[in-house]
Parts: structure tokens; C-alpha cells; sequence
């Protein structure tokens, strides 16, 4: 980090770790400009979005500025609303014209906004970096101790804290990490006329309210890291977060063996932005995505097939031999797990770990995994024992250190390689379209089986 005046009296980076009783000031929202705010599409969108972000309004409205009836800013505390000039707004009409009704799935809405931004710290002029705060259980260094590096700040401190995150009012978490849905309720009931119909009484809502929250803590004891990512393409907030957390993970456990779990205690917040000469922080809102139930089509499913689906599988269940049923068990823990994981990494990982739980034994290679991917297509193509190579490199890779990201096509392959696997071995049965998919990433055509 290049040097320059530090906040809190700190000294100039490059100089040797220096101790300090100064606690870190607190930087507060002044007025709504603080907050920018941009809304886009991560697929598809809906009809009208109202984002509504905490934020002091104390300034008068310039003349002759054209506003977008479809967004407003809302004071939670308050309740003023301030109109958001449509400048302001980015993405919001693709959103709009790229939404479809009756989906799959409902796609998903994903947001970017700052906050701590100031006239000498505009949005984006600072220098890529994370932020980890730990809050010490009734644990003092004093005086406080400030490490300063020329990429690393380090404050085990005393004081007030600010911290920030979006919040979407009215929605539920969803099964993966930062993932969000605003829900249907409705209700399903017979027919009042005896024709044996069902009717479904819904209650669409897309009502969508985003609330850029800020907050600043009573004194306490924290520990702040403050660190500076290595160069690179940092527009994704999933990447900055797992190379953030990448780059202090060794710093923290080393604390942790030091001095355990009373001054790295609870988490109080983990953040991506920017930081700037003197170290003041910029906090970038994102990370996190929410969808809409209505978009997504209305399915009835046939109870009595459920009932005989379901009724098999665990009968079969019951009949395996106690060593197949705990791979499963394993295997179906790592799934779940991968599937709450927000960091691709991670997700990489706990993907991996089910193809091993069901295929692979202590020492045996990767043989036994391409010949059962063989046995599912019914085929000898050449091409998966290249593909399933790659996927171990990439693993062992992570799991020494050689590697540290992981491609948006090194997930789907190992997302789809472990799905069918576990479909294969519980279900005992491989659906065409896991099939289908496990081909094309194997390389196979399965119009051309048994041909290599």
C-alpha cells in the first residue's frame, strides 16, 4: 500500500508494528448522497422496485432533475422518502424488460451500493480490500496495539464501531448463503362447488425494499482487520470476500491459537470495499441476491408419486449394507453443505468431498471414480478420465495451496460430476436430464456410444 497520512494518528506504512491507545473513529451516513445506489439484473427482473435505504435527506433538491418514479429512497427512521434522480439508477430497465412470468425458478435480483463515502473518499477511488471485525469477549490490550503493513492494518482497540449490510424486508433466507426470497403466501383448498377442483388463493407481492443498514456500535473490544487485496479483476463481490478472507486466514489463526476464542470472539462483521492512504474504509453493499416467488410458475405434483417415489428410496435405503449407508450419509452432508456455500472455494470443496465419499477409498487414485462415470454413460470415451484428471488437479490444487480460485465452469463441472453420483448411488437410478448434463461435462456425445 502506498504510503501517506494515516487516521488516528497512526504512523506511515512500512514502519515497524508500533503500539497505540487510540481507538478507531467512526464514520456516520451525513445525507442520502452518501449511499450510491445501483440496481441491476444478475438473469431477469420484475415490474416495480422501490429500494429503500437508510439515510439522513438534509439537502434541498436540485431544479431540473429528472427523477425514476419507480425508486425512492426511504428513511428508516423516519419514514421521509427522497426521490432518486434517474442517473442515479443502473440496470433497472433491462431488469424490467428482460422479465419473464411463469419461470422454473425465480432469477435473480443482485444490487451494488457504498456506503462511508465522503467528498475526499468518492465511491471507487480507493484501492480494492476486505474487512474482518472481531468483537473480544472481556479481553483489553491496553494500550491498544495497532500493526501496520504496507497491505495490512491490524487494531486489537477499544471503541465504537460502524458496520453495515442490505437488508430485504419481508423476504427469507435462502438455502445457499446471501441468497434471498420475497415469498407468496396462499392458500390451497377444495373447490366450494364439488367438482373435486382446487383453487389456490395467492397473494402476489412485488413490493421489493432494499434498506442499505448502518449502524455504529457501543464502545467495546475489537480486533479490525483492515487488508488490501493483490492486484486483479475485482468485480465480483465473491471473489474479493474469498480472497480476502484468503489472505488474513493464516494472520488469524495464528491469533486464535494464541489466545483462543476470548479476543477472536463473535464475528461482528465481514465486508469487501476500498481503502485509501489514511486507511478510511469504503463499504461496497452486495454480495447478496433476492428473487421473487411470483415470477416462478405454478406447479401441482402427484401426491400418490410421491408417496411410491419416496417410499422406494428408503426402502432401498434400508437394505444397503451399513457401509454404503454411511457413504451416503456422509456424501449427503457434504451436498448440503456445499449448497449453503457462498464462497466458490468452499463450494468447490464440499462438492469434491461427496464425489470422494461415495467413490473413492483410502489410496485407490481416481480409477474407480472414471470407471463408474463409464458405467453411467455407457461408455469408454477417452475424454472423462481428462476431464475427471482436471477436476483432481483443481482439488488437490486448493487443498495445498497452489490454487486459489476456482472457475465459474470448474464449479458446474464438479457440481454436476457429484449431483449425478449421488442421484446414481441413493436413488439407484441416473434421470436423463443429470445424464445429459454429466455428458457434456465429460466431453461425451451420447449419440456416438461405445465409439472413442
Amino acid at each position: 500500500m502506498s504510503q501517506g497520512p494515516r487516521r488516528d494518528g497512526a504512523p506511515d506504512s512500512g514502519q515497524r508494528p508500533v503500539l497505540t491507545g487510540r481507538p478507531r473513529k467512526a464514520t456516520n451516513l451525513t445525507s442520502h448522497e452518501d449511499t450510491l445506489v445501483r440496481v441491476r439484473s444478475a438473469l431477469r427482473p420484475p415490474d416495480v422496485i422501490i429500494a429503500a435505504m437508510s439515510a439522513d435527506n438534509d439537502q434541498e433538491s436540485e431544479p431540473h432533475v429528472e427523477y425514476d418514479p419507480r425508486v425512492n429512497l426511504v428513511d428508516a427512521a423516519t419514514g421521509e422518502v427522497t426521490p432518486v434522480a434517474k442517473d442515479e439508477v443502473d440496470g433497472l430497465d433491462s431488469f424490467i424488460a428482460g422479465w419473464e412470468s411463469n419461470v422454473s425458478m425465480p432469477h435473480a435480483l443482485d444490487f451494488s451500493a457504498w456506503q462511508m463515502v465522503d467528498e475526499e473518499h468518492p465511491a471507487g477511488a480507493g484501492r480494492p480490500a476486505y474487512r474482518l471485525v472481531h468483537k473480544s469477549i472481556r479481553t483489553v490490550f491496553w494500550p491498544g496495539v495497532l500493526l501496520e503493513f504496507p497491505n495490512l492494518r491490524v487494531e486489537f482497540g477499544n471503541g465504537s464501531l460502524t458496520y453495515g449490510e442490505p437488508l430485504f424486508k419481508g423476504t427469507l433466507r435462502g438455502r445457499r448463503a446471501g441468497t434471498f426470497l420475497l415469498p407468496e403466501w396462499g392458500l390451497v383448498s377444495d373447490a366450494d362447488d364439488g367438482s373435486g377442483s382446487v383453487g389456490y388463493q395467492h397473494h402476489p407481492d412485488m413490493h421489493l425494499q432494499i434498506e442499505g443498514h448502518q449502524e455504529t456500535t457501543p464502545p467495546g473490544n475489537y480486533v479490525e482487520f483492515l487488508y488490501e487485496l493483490p492486484p486483479g479483476d475485482w468485480q465480483s463481490y465473491e471473489a474479493m470476500r474469498s480472497a480476502g478472507r484468503a489472505g488474513v486466514a493464516t494472520l488469524t489463526a495464528m491469533i486464535d491459537l494464541l489466545y483462543g476464542e476470548r479476543v477472536l470472539g463473535p464475528v461482528l462483521t465481514e465486508e469487501v470495499g476500498e481503502v485509501f492512504d489514511d486507511w478510511h474504509w469504503n463499504r461496497r453493499l452486495g454480495g447478496r441476491t433476492v428473487s421473487m416467488e411470483t415470477q416462478a410458475q405454478l406447479e401441482q405434483r402427484d401426491s400418490a408419486e410421491l408417496a411410491s417415489q419416496l417410499g422406494s428410496a428408503i426402502d432401498m435405503q434400508l437394505a444397503r449394507v451399513t457401509e454404503m449407508r454411511n457413504r451416503l450419509r456422509v456424501a449427503s452432508q457434504w451436498y448440503w453443505s456445499g449448497q449453503a456455500e457462498g464462497d466458490p472455494v468452499q463450494r468447490y470443496m464440499h462438492h469434491w468431498l461427496v464425489v470422494e465419499a461415495l467413490e473413492l477409498e483410502q489410496n485407490s487414485g481416481i480409477r474407480p471414480l472414471k470407471q463408474v462415470i463409464r458405467t453411467m454413460l455407457s461408455t469408454e470415451a477417452s475424454s472423462i478420465s481428462d476431464v475427471v484428471g482436471r477436476l483432481y488437479g483443481v482439488r488437490n490444487g486448493l487443498m495445498h495451496g497452489e490454487i486459489r480460485e476456482v472457475s465459474k465452469a470448474q464449479l458446474h463441472q464438479v457440481e454436476v460430476l457429484a449431483d449425478a453420483l449421488l442421484e446414481y448411488r441413493s436413488l439407484e437410478r441416473l434421470s436423463q436430464f443429470r445424464r445429459a448434463a454429466l455428458a457434456e461435462v465429460m466431453q461425451v456425445d451420447l449419440s456416438v456410444q461405445g465409439k472413442d
